[in-house]
């Protein structure tokens, strides 16, 4: 078992749960955080000090599996966002970011490249343990 703070990041409480389970069941445990859209998870990355007081050793989380497609703010806009908190609290340069989305799309495949942080991109329906550890061994957390 490997022991890792997750947050996931997706308006779909099924993906969430059938990630949760893929976790489980490839052998990762830990704390995971959960947002329903970027603006949720950005305003309480945000709030990085009540946070670490509030969840020592688990915040921030480590590896973060993001939606595109969201309300209020998506992906994309979250990676923006998320690029600008990194520059003012840099406790954040070590997470690392995996996109957890239904898009197939080349384009968006090539846009999160020009992330650094972005490590690793998994399309929803193609969720199986074996494609989820390998997606992990790509953020370096296999």
């Amino acid at each position: 078992m490997r022991e890792y703070t997750i947050m996931m990041i997706d308006d779909d409480e099924v993906d969430r749960y059938l990630l949760k389970r893929a976790l489980k069941n490839a052998g990762y445990t830990g704390h995971i955080f959960e947002a329903d859209n970027g603006q949720v998870a950005i305003d309480f990355l945000s709030n990085y000090e009540h946070n670490a007081k509030l969840f020592p050793d688990k915040f921030p989380p480590v590896i973060i599996f993001l939606d595109i497609n969201m309300p209020l703010m998506d992906g994309f806009e979250f990676l923006e966002a998320f690029v600008k908190l990194r520059a003012t609290t840099p406790v954040f340069e070590n997470s690392i970011l995996t996109l957890y989305t239904s898009s197939k799309c080349d384009e968006d495949k090539h846009r999160v490249k020009g992330y650094d942080f972005v490590k690793g991109y998994l399309v929803k329906e193609d969720l199986t343990t074996q494609n989820l550890k390998e997606t992990m061994a790509t953020c370096n957390a296999g």
